[in-house]
This record gives structure tokens, sequence and C-alpha cells, in this order.
């Protein structure tokens, strides 16, 4: 399946679209908010939390119709949770009761708070974006309690299909776009935010067969930001297209780069979790320092004239193990 994507990066904002155009689907991805500043998609509503990021939901404290919920966790694409022995997910999920915590980072000392969420639907996820034919994904639409208003109100922007969901995953993301295992907090990530847009491209961090498919994942969350340096720092804009392909074995490739590239388009890298192993050329001008002094321990071009990767053939000659490449348009 070829995926040729719009990355954007407004804040809080992005779309999500799939059509068939000359044998090339094309789809609007979110690009800038990564937790800190917000990858998942979410913001924090409400005075009292300004300033706080979220780092994750709880497996803990989570209640439905009054009662406790144990063993909550993220298994395959869903939320799974016990209630008096009894296993539930999906739909049986409605009602439910989640907090999350949020942090300011910057405060001295840093300053925490619970948020509680309710769910208030849960969907399959649409086959369209199951590249994999793995299935198992549900959408969940979430409320956040907002003390200031003392209201519901919605967790996610809207997408592009007016929708206001989010895809949980077992992991979390810190300010610096690194992705971290943790066996007491999850992710909802918005479809309107990278984390859910990279899944929904096909690289499910739960699916096996194709490798380590959550390092693909991450890898996929440093692409779509042009987060080179891989500290968390986005480098792209709103509205920018790109074409992401893979090399991932057998049943793999999930996302290839078809016959030709795209007129207009160059490569621009190859990359890995720490962001471009192996960089072309910048996505868009870098203002002030150049990207290598910005990223001074990897092979990036000293100035827009110089070149090291053109191909992905070049950068596996750097970097053999690297799995996720890209085109761009050259944009000023």
């Amino acid at each position: 399946m070829v995926r040729f994507c719009i990355i954007c990066v407004a804040a809080l904002c992005a779309s999500y679209c799939a059509s068939d155009v000359d044998d090339t689907s094309t789809t609007e991805q979110t690009g800038s908010n990564l937790q800190g500043s917000n990858l998942q998609g979410t913001s924090l509503l409400g005075s009292t939390l300004q300033g706080m990021s979220l780092q994750g939901f709880q497996g803990s404290g989570a209640t439905l119709g009054g009662r406790a919920l144990v063993s909550v966790r993220v298994q395959q694409g869903e939320v799974v949770a016990e209630q008096n022995q009894v296993t539930l997910h999906g739909a049986s999920l409605i009602g439910a009761h989640v907090f999350a915590q949020a942090q300011d980072l910057s405060a001295s000392p840093p300053v925490t708070a619970l948020v509680e969420y309710r769910i208030t639907d849960v969907m399959p996820e649409d086959v369209s974006y199951d590249p994999t034919h793995t299935g198992s994904t549900f959408l969940y639409t979430l409320e956040q309690w907002v003390a200031d208003s003392s209201s519901w109100q919605p967790a996610c922007p809207a997408d592009f299909e007016g929708r206001r969901v989010a895809i949980p995953l077992a992991a979390t993301w810190n300010a610096h776009g690194d992705r971290i295992e943790s066996s007491d907090l999850f992710t909802f990530g918005c479809t309107t935010g990278v984390i859910a847009k990279c899944y929904r491209w096909g690289y499910r961090p739960w699916i096996t067969g194709y490798g380590d498919l959550a390092t693909i994942h991450w890898t996929c969350t440093r692409l779509a930001r042009a987060d080179y340096c891989g500290n968390g720092v986005s480098h792209t804009r709103d509205g920018t297209w790109v074409n992401v392909w893979d090399n991932l074995p057998a049943p793999g490739p999930i996302q290839t780069h078809g016959d030709i590239t795209p007129p207009g388009m160059e490569f621009e890298a190859g990359w890995s979790t720490t962001g471009a192993v192996c960089l072309n050329r910048a996505r868009w001008a870098i203002d002030g320092d150049s990207l290598a002094a910005l990223c001074p321990d990897r092979p990036i071009p000293a100035n827009p004239e110089e070149s090291i990767c053109h191909t992905m053939l070049e950068v596996l000659s750097y970097h053999p193990d690297v799995h996720l490449f890209n085109e761009s348009y050259v944009n000023l």
C-alpha cells in the first residue's frame, strides 16, 4: 500500500482523509503536537491546568457505574478492564471514568494533577485504516471534566471526518518524543495526533510478523514531525506533503514507495527512533542555526547546497538497520 501524506503541524489541528489517486492513497496527518507539546493530540482544558502536559492515563482509579474497575490495560488496540471478575472491553466500557496524570515540569517544584475523563462512546475502527488487516482497534470518544465550568468537554479536536475520537496505546511519550514502556500508564492518542496517525498507517505496535513495530511506530512519530534531532522539536509546517515507505520484512512492507517518485518531491531522510539518521535535506528551510549545528551527532548537510543521502540505498550504507524513509517537496 502506498501512503502519500500531508503532515499538519498546527497546534491541536489536523485532518485525516483517505482516497485513491493514481494508485496513491492520500492522507492528512498531524505533525506537531508532541506530549509536552502534545503528540497525542489532546489538550488540557481549564485555567487550573494551564502550562501542564499530559503524562498518560492511569490504570488505577477507574470506575464504571460508580464501582471500581481493576486491571485496566490496553490490549491490541482496545482498553480492557475487570469488574466483579467479569472482563469488560469495547462498548461495555461506555460510561467508564478514567484519570490521567498531568504535570508542569517548568514549575519548581514540579506541579502534578489528576484529570478526570469519561468514555462516552466506543466504536470499531474503520477497515480503511487497517492496511495490515489485523483488526481489533477501537475508537474512544472522551470527555474531560473541566472544573472552571463544572462541565464535561470533548477531549479531542474534530478530525477531518468530524469525529472527536482517540486510539489507545500501551505506552506513553515524554516531552522529548521518547516512547516509554509503562505498566501503570497508557496513552489515548486523538486521531488528530501523530501517535494515532502512524498507528493508522499500519504501524501498530502490538502486531507481530513485521519485526519490531513498536520501534517502527515510534520512528514514524519522528518522521511525521520532522523531528530530525530526535529531541522532540518539530521542523515541519501545517499542510506539508510527504511520501512515506518502509522496507519491513515479510509480510511487509506495510507502506510502499510506488513505481515513481511523486513529481516535485525529493528524498528527505531515513529515520530511526533517534530522528533522521541520514538526511538529504530539510523539509522546510530552517531558521537560525543549521540542522548540522542543531544535530552535531549525525550526518546532516551543513548548508542547503550540500547533500549526503540521496537515496534509500545510501541511507542503508550508513545504517543498514533503518526501515523507514520519506520524500517531500522542496519547500522554502
